[in-house]
């Protein structure tokens, strides 16, 4: 049963604010602070048994709006921790309804796999200036029972409210990709069941029907490739998954949609009263692994990326999606500010972070190092595009 959390030495109301004021925690110019309040031996239970999805009753602040009675559990996949706990804030688990900032949760996330503390933000900005939906990052200081836990992340969860705001609607079919083997998007049957709830978990709602899941399976592996094209247009837009793998190469992703070990780090959402899914991308701190990176690093390692780009036309959309990104965005004129500028932010909190499992020395360096790869991308990748080519002809004319 959980315990009634601690109260704050303030007054506690609940915050009613407009749906659209959500942007105001997920502000990257604004260093945020978090405040929980919660029993300690709850906070103990949960660092103890942080594998489980447990909830804990708790009291939250974010930047001084406070709201009473929300869940609080561990959160993460790899990033699991028991020193400095990712945590998800269900502001509506206790009490039915409940938002806080129109959100429904948010998550905060404890940056563990980022020496840099840098690539989700840097990432997911870069794939909002591409057009991809992405969820907001920004940073804050987390505090528990008033002792200092450390420098976080607070991340927009992929949810309704998300779902509204990007796409006008909530009421299709929502699924986190949840890791569990590595898998190319091959058929694995027509039942359901190999999908669902493994790979893809149900977000929303609780229990879809999974025929449309199934059939953009089977519509990837199925089509004879004189059809292909035709029949995968009917289950996504084929032009938006290239981009979209696209942006990950050109920030040299190597655990996303094309990962090293399979896909991961992705929703998928399927539009009410429709058989068209859109991909979401989750979790980018794997992002900008090193300058040198191929262009087409494992497309041909996933059935859905190959047979798209066996096709002339979105192969050249595919390369000039890479330029685009890396002379528009991944580069020091349009990163640069950007990294600087939340470096500066969260620096101080960084250095007094003593729970990350890195030194200060190690954090210093890896920003460094964040700098110098995001120097030399677009020189990497222009050197890889074929001369004369339109991608090869679009790069210099950006540069110019």
């Amino acid at each position: 049963m959980m315990r009634r959390p601690l109260a704050f030495l303030v007054v506690s109301v609940a915050v009613a604010v407009p749906s659209h004021a959500a942007d105001k925690i997920f502000d990257p110019t604004v260093l945020h602070d978090t405040q929980l309040v919660m029993d300690p031996a709850d906070w103990a239970a949960l660092r103890a048994n942080f594998h489980s999805n447990q909830y804990y009753a708790a009291n939250v602040a974010i930047d001084g709006d406070v709201l009473e009675q929300i869940g609080v559990r561990s959160r993460g996949q790899g990033s699991r921790d028991s020193t400095k706990p990712g945590v998800k804030l269900d502001f509506n688990k206790l009490a039915r309804g409940q938002t806080f900032h129109g959100l429904k949760s948010v998550q905060v996330k404890n940056i563990l796999q980022d020496t840099a503390m840098l690539r989700d933000y840097l990432a997911m900005a870069v794939f909002d200036a591409m057009g991809i939906p992405a969820p907001a990052v920004s940073y804050t200081r987390l505090t528990v029972n008033g002792e200092y836990w450390g420098l976080y992340n607070l991340v927009e969860s992929v949810e309704e409210p998300f779902l509204v705001e990007h796409f006008g609607e909530k009421t299709g079919d929502l699924y986190k990709y949840e890791y569990t083997f590595a898998w190319d998007f091959s058929t694995r049957g027509r039942e359901g069941s190999a999908y669902v709830p493994v790979p893809f978990k149900p977000e929303v709602p609780d229990s879809p029907d999974t025929s449309g899941l199934v059939a953009l399976v089977q519509a990837v592996n199925e089509p004879s490739d004189a059809a292909f094209a035709g029949e995968i247009a009917a289950s996504m837009d084929p032009r938006e998954f290239v981009s979209y793998i696209a942006i990950e190469n050109a920030l040299a992703e190597y655990d996303g949609m094309l990962g090293n070990e399979g896909m991961n780090n992705f929703f998928v959402y399927q539009f009410a009263g429709t058989s068209r899914f859109i991909f979401i991308p989750w979790d980018k701190d794997s992002s900008f692994l090193q300058a040198n990176w191929p262009v087409f690093q494992r497309v041909d390692d996933n059935v859905l990326a190959r047979r798209l780009l066996a096709d002339p036309t979105l192969r050249q959309a595919y390369l000039d999606t890479v330029v685009k990104a890396v002379t528009g965005y991944v580069n020091p004129a349009w990163l640069g500010p950007r990294l600087e500028a939340a470096y500066g932010l969260f620096r101080p909190s960084a250095l007094q972070d003593t729970k990350k499992p890195y030194s200060n020395d190690d954090f210093e360096l890896a920003v460094e190092g964040l700098r110098g790869i995001i120097a030399a991308r677009p020189a990497d990748v222009m050197a890889q595009l074929p001369a004369g080519s339109s991608s090869h002809r679009q790069a210099w004319g950006s540069d110019r």
